[in-house]
This record gives structure tokens, C-alpha cells and sequence, in this order.
């Protein structure tokens, strides 16, 4: 039932992560059961990078808001993303999918259902609301203890072979991991 629980239990959130140092045990626990995730021939196709360096999570972060930013002005995040987006919780009960977005501010609210329009596209950068909203982006990552990024093996992926799709789901298969361990770490 643990297992079950820990599935069930997890959530991905837009909001802050605990500020609380992740421990070199702690961090070796989580790709080592990222590691044991299933693979294709057990190629274990991925490779870990994680960073707690203060300095690098900064720069990361100054690299994820500006991204952000840019995205959100030129409209191709909201053009990417407007099927996943939810804005009530009815909707969330009805589709059990997507994302609720709770945290838009009280003056956009009337208007969240023209925000992926090209004219609600053009208020919101009127109204600095990429900027906004990359500045949020970038604090998020700012404020994370460790970064962890998952690379594929080139070696592993070959595009336009099965092996291509068993390396991507294999991939999805450790970060589960990984996910499933931070909620059983507390983290």
C-alpha cells in the first residue's frame, strides 16, 4: 500500500520548492533509483547532472526567466501549453488532467479564457505579464536547493529507430524515480 500511497500522493506543483539543502546522501539516493528504472536492454540511456552550487543555480535561473520572458511575449508558450491549462476546479474534476492555474492575478481573472487569443496575447504584454511571470519563473529556480537535469545518451538515442522512443521512455521512467523517492525523502 506504501507504494500505492506514494503514487497517489504525488503531485507537480508551480510552486516553491522547500528551501532545505538536499544532502549528498540524499542526492546519491535519487540517481541511484533513478538508475533503477526499467530500460530498454537495460541500456540505461540517461545521465545525471545535479547542481547545488549557489552560483550556477543563479545563472540557470537568469537563463529560465529570460527564456520565459521571451516565450510569453512572442505567444508561442501559450500557443504550446493553452490545452493544459485549467482554470477552475470543476474543470480539473471533469477533464483529471492538465494544470490548474490558481495564481493568475485578480485583474486577469475575467479575462483568462481570451489570454491565448492574439489580442489577449498583445494586452498581456501591454500590461508587462511576461515579465511578470518570468521574473516568477526565475525565483522558482533561484530558489531551488538542487538542480537535476536528465540527459539522454547520444550513443542510446537514435532518431528514427525503436530505440529512440524506448530511450525517451526509459527517461520518463527514472525521473518517476526520482519523483516517487523526493516524496518518501520528504522533500
Amino acid at each position: 500500500m506504501e507504494l500505492f500511497e506514494a503514487i497517489q500522493r504525488r503531485r507537480t506543483t508551480n510552486g516553491p520548492f522547500l528551501p532545505d539543502p538536499v544532502s549528498c546522501e540524499h542526492q546519491r539516493m535519487l540517481v541511484e533509483l533513478a538508475a533503477m528504472a526499467p530500460s530498454h536492454f537495460n541500456s540505461q540511456p540517461w545521465r545525471f547532472v545535479l547542481v547545488d552550487d549557489r552560483g550556477i543555480i543563479k545563472e540557470v535561473a537568469r537563463i529560465s526567466g529570460e527564456s520565459m520572458r521571451r516565450l510569453l511575449e512572442e505567444g508561442s508558450f501559450w500557443k504550446r501549453y493553452r490545452p493544459y491549462f485549467r482554470f477552475s476546479e470543476e474543470e480539473m474534476d471533469e477533464r483529471r488532467d492538465g494544470i490548474h492555474i490558481d495564481q493568475l492575478p485578480k485583474a486577469l481573472k475575467p479575462f483568462r479564457r481570451h489570454i491565448f487569443s492574439n489580442t489577449g496575447q498583445a494586452f498581456m504584454n501591454r500590461l508587462g505579464v511576461p515579465k511578470i511571470l518570468a521574473e516568477d519563473n526565475r525565483k522558482l529556480v533561484a530558489g531551488s536547493p538542487l538542480l537535476l537535469a536528465v540527459l539522454r545518451d547520444k550513443t542510446e538515442y537514435r532518431p528514427g529507430e525503436l530505440s529512440a522512443f524506448y530511450s525517451v521512455f526509459g527517461m520518463g521512467a527514472a525521473v518517476e524515480n526520482m519523483w516517487l523517492a523526493t516524496d518518501q525523502l520528504g522533500m
